[in-house]
């Protein structure tokens, strides 16, 4: 009997029974179809999963060396149900170079629920622990950080953590669980944004949180329930055909980034490249698409406008992870809340999957355009 190459989906969204009792054991957490996994999920009714969404449970869990996983509408959403794990009067810690709408959301959670957050400097540990109070529950990471990536000592963090009886967690989409595991390096949470390289066509949204630790699962996992979060089947198996090539697609964007760098690091309008990988910490195994460029100088947003128009193979856009080439420019006013911000206009770069000579054409195309 032959098979097809591409994966079943189950659409169904109602779930029949044979028997109440099998609709009660359902309710309870049992599984009862055929691919099912993640006990203690409601199963009776059909909107935390069916089989197609826990394979991808159960593929993400073994990406991550993790045990439970759960799966979110977009990457923000799965960054989000952290608060399942604070309360009013709690207090969390984020770096200073975080995703900025966790910056945003921290900030609304302090405003809307009186849960405090402080944010501290993730190359600079002595910052965190004086910034660790009696009520912090909880310490973020994201290594490397946003834009100009920052890489963080995870496994200082994890021993800082454990001393004051403190939760952790990371925003690991930038390694998207090839280039580092944060839970095998202690950390509690690893959250991804699947809508990135795990997906990898830029035509899908989805995030995931996956644990090993039983007690802050079933946290996550009622958070989960009540909030009512699922997503859709067809957009789980997008993602599972980007997990089987995302290996292949990582080495390519870092094989790209690497050759990128080597062209941009001379140009005398570049101050700067600020790149991640296994040079700047052993906790990562190599790099991927994304590295930026710090300019010697403020480049007007209207000569930006000019530039940027330009270009044929980068595309203006926010959301990497993609096969597509991408520039976003930040000003210095954009990392205000910063340590050491930057003096000059930062264009954060993703080197896509297109010829890298054409990408090389591109990017000195717009250095030289800069230089007059």
């Amino acid at each position: 009997m032959a098979k097809g190459v591409t994966r079943s989906v189950h659409l169904s969204t109602s779930l029949h029974y044979a028997s109440l009792s099998s609709f009660r054991d359902a309710n309870g957490g049992t599984p009862q179809l055929d691919g099912q996994s993640g006990h203690g999920l409601d199963h009776g009714y059909g909107l935390q999963g069916n089989p197609t969404h826990h394979q991808l449970q159960d593929e993400i869990s073994q990406l991550e060396k993790g045990k439970h996983t759960l799966l979110y509408p977009s990457g923000l959403t799965a960054l989000t149900a952290l608060s399942a794990l604070l309360q009013s009067g709690d207090h969390w810690l984020i770096p200073d170079g975080v995703y900025a709408p966790v910056l945003r959301y921290a900030t609304y959670l302090q405003d809307r629920h009186g849960v405090m957050f402080s944010v501290y400097d993730p190359q600079n540990l002595d910052t965190l622990r004086k910034a660790i109070t009696p009520q912090t529950k909880l310490i973020h990471i994201e290594s490397p950080c946003s834009i100009t990536f920052e890489v963080t000592n995870i496994a200082g963090v994890v021993a800082i953590a454990k001393k004051h009886k403190i939760m952790t967690s990371a925003d690991n989409t930038w390694a998207s669980g090839v280039l580092c595991q944060p839970l095998a390096l202690g950390i509690d949470i690893s959250i991804l944004s699947l809508t990135k390289y795990a997906a990898g066509y830029s035509d899908v949204f989805m995030g995931s949180v996956t644990t090993s630790d039983a007690a802050i699962f079933k946290q996550l996992a009622y958070h989960h329930r009540v909030y009512g979060y699922t997503v859709s089947p067809v957009s789980v198996m997008l993602v599972q055909r980007g997990l089987e090539s995302l290996s292949v697609r990582l080495a390519a964007h870092g094989a790209n980034t690497r050759e990128l760098i080597d062209v941009v690091k001379q140009h005398p309008q570049v101050a700067q490249v600020h790149t991640a990988s296994a040079e700047h910490s052993p906790e990562l195994n190599g790099t991927n698409g994304l590295f930026s460029i710090q300019l010697t100088r403020v480049v007007p947003d209207h000569q930006l406008e000019e530039i940027l128009a330009k270009l044929r193979v980068f595309a203006i856009g926010e959301s990497w992870g993609g096969t597509r080439s991408m520039v976003l420019p930040f000003q210095p006013e954009d990392f205000a809340d910063r340590n050491n911000p930057p003096t000059g206009t930062v264009l954060r770069l993703h080197s896509g999957l297109e010829d890298v000579d054409k990408q090389t054409v591109d990017l000195r195309l717009l250095l030289d355009a800069i230089q007059y």
